[in-house]
């Protein structure tokens, strides 16, 4: 059965599959295009359209139209309403998939079941498990979620293996998210080094720029009208916003005509104005990228072989000059940054790792492994079943996770527990190579003849390790019940964090005298599986079309 790879972006997404020849290959969905816009409208109830003709209802009715949901992933407080119904993020997201999955079955004449999706190498538990799930409601078997990072690195070395080991840096400035990440490559494994990044910050907010920058030049020649209240107008500008910053990667200067309430104002945009418009947004990704580099030469990588662009922004001239004058400062060790199919290569990529994963599933179950086999039950090669067996992608943790711990040093700590201060304790730093296990680590508990220790996780706001809570985010808590009686404080409690290669968080914690003990995979979200099956149920019912 043939797996597929698919890049669920925040303004577009993509599937792709590994075609006869044995090469990554785009499907185009149902009107030829090899990109889907991320924007789901709600025409009726159980009836929603997806992609470009989504985007020109949403000219007409933007109150039924979701677009960069991707932003909103792993976010408990977020939701949706739409003719009397409740979708959260998950749901609209896995419209989108189902959609992606129906053009591509229409198109090749075979099911799509088996699929890795991509996430932004920034992403955190919460995000990825989020992106999981909604993989699941549009009722795929989600072979793993992927780096998107590491999708464009397997992309562009396809057919390419290297001779030694290279490093590679891959900027990833997309739609809504970003990401920087190092990478190591030794023949066809590929490994990561570091990462770093900022899942608010992409494409999206270049256009939100331009869009104040035209509403400016509106309200400053008729300052009595205010077009912000007609949602009509705000889609039509947001929009434009999005073509003019396409168009001037291209072209020096562009103009456009604003009507509202009988008056036109016509605006003219040149790229230097859009540069300084956006300079401090640019400067964010150098500075993660700066950040990021000097965390790689901490593990000994001194220079870089090819620097890779991947994501539509990297279009703009000002991401390659700057990025250039970024890396020169180190000497001319530094690769050149070049472009490698940026709006296409994260698909690509996802599709080879879903072989790769198709490959070790049969292993991992125990079935005749032969290389013949296996090519005949995938559809593949014998030589490619033997390539992508023994082929291996490594990760890292994205970002430090830990738990809550309460400061000793605290007076109130003996006196008062409840009110003295907290801190986080990381078990698994940032960058710690997965899969990883942490070991039992030793903590205690906090006061006299406690009856029960509750496991708080915490995960990392940013890339700074900070200790302190309003930097970090809890994620996840578990319960060890049951503890002995008359046990004093300070008694001995043993913590263990294992996160899985596909990035999966789970914690064990035991009290070594009595043996009692708690373990639990995170839950994020609160969707257990009966939700996911509810959710999956209700996605189901739903016509798609684009």
């Amino acid at each position: 059965m043939t797996a597929f790879g698919i890049d669920l972006g925040t303004t577009n997404s993509c599937l792709a599959y590994i075609d006869e020849s044995g090469r990554p290959a785009v499907v185009r969905n149902s009107i030829g295009e090899n990109t889907t816009p991320s924007v789901v409208y709600f025409e009726r109830r159980d009836s929603v359209v997806i992609g470009s003709a989504a985007a020109n209802a949403a000219l007409l009715a933007p109150e039924l139209a979701v677009r960069h949901v991707k932003r909103r992933m792993g976010r408990k407080d977020v939701d949706f309403h739409f003719h009397g119904t409740r979708y959260t993020p998950e749901t609209i997201s896995a419209l989108v998939l189902k959609e992606l999955a129906a053009a591509a079955e229409r198109r090749l004449g075979r099911p799509v079941r088996d699929v890795v999706i991509t996430v932004p190498a920034y992403f955190g538990v919460a995000e990825r498990e989020a992106t999981r799930r909604a993989g699941e409601i549009a009722g795929l078997d989600v072979l793993d979620v992927l780096a998107e990072p590491v999708a464009a690195a397997l992309s562009h070395q396809h057919g390419h293996p290297a001779e030694r080991p290279r490093h590679l840096l891959v900027y990833d400035l997309g739609g809504g998210t970003f990401d920087t990440t190092v990478i190591r490559v030794d023949g066809d494994d590929v490994n990561v080094v570091c990462t770093g990044g900022d899942r608010d910050l992409g494409g999206a907010d270049w256009d939100a720029r331009i869009r104040t920058f035209l509403l400016e030049e509106f309200s400053g020649r008729h300052p009595r009208l205010d077009p912000t209240a007609d949602e009509q107008f705000m889609q039509e500008l947001w929009i434009m916003a999005e073509q003019l910053k396409k168009e001037l990667s291209s072209a020096r200067t562009r103009r456009r005509n604003l009507r509202f309430a009988g008056a036109t104002v016509q605006v003219e945009l040149t790229r230097e104005r859009l540069e300084e418009l956006t300079a401090d947004l640019l400067q964010r990704t150098l500075k993660i990228t700066e950040e990021t580099i000097d965390r790689a030469r901490r593990q000994g990588v001194d220079g870089f072989d090819e620097v890779i662009l991947v994501g539509g922004m990297t279009r703009m001239p000002a991401v390659v000059s700057r990025l250039e004058r970024l890396l020169a400062k180190d000497g001319p060790a530094e690769g050149t940054p070049r472009r490698h199919e940026p709006d296409l290569a994260v698909a690509q990529g996802a599709a080879l790792f879903a072989l790769i994963r198709q490959v070790q599933r049969e292993d991992g179950e125990g079935r005749d492994t032969r290389d013949e086999r296996v090519a005949d039950r995938l559809g593949i090669s014998a030589e490619q079943a033997g390539s992508m067996r023994s082929r291996t992608v490594t990760t890292v943790v994205p970002r430090g996770f830990g738990v809550k711990v309460i400061d000793q040093h605290d007076p109130l700590a003996a006196t008062d527990p409840l009110r003295a201060r907290y801190f986080v304790v990381h078990l698994l730093p940032a960058d710690t190579p997965l899969p990883a296990d942490t070991g039992p680590v030793g903590f205690a508990t906090a006061f006299d003849n406690q009856p029960m220790l509750e496991v708080e996780v915490w995960e990392q706001a940013d890339r700074d390790g900070s200790e302190e809570l309003a930097d970090n985010t809890m994620i996840g808590r578990g319960r060890l019940r049951g503890l002995p009686p008359r046990l004093p404080r300070g008694t001995p409690i043993e913590i263990t964090f294992h996160m899985s290669e596909t990035g999966r968080l789970s914690v064990h914690a035991v009290e070594p005298r009595s043996g009692r003990e708690v373990r639990f995979d995170l839950q994020i979200g609160g969707m257990d599986k009966a939700a996911v099956e509810h959710a999956k149920a209700a996605v189901a019912r739903h016509d798609t079309s684009s």
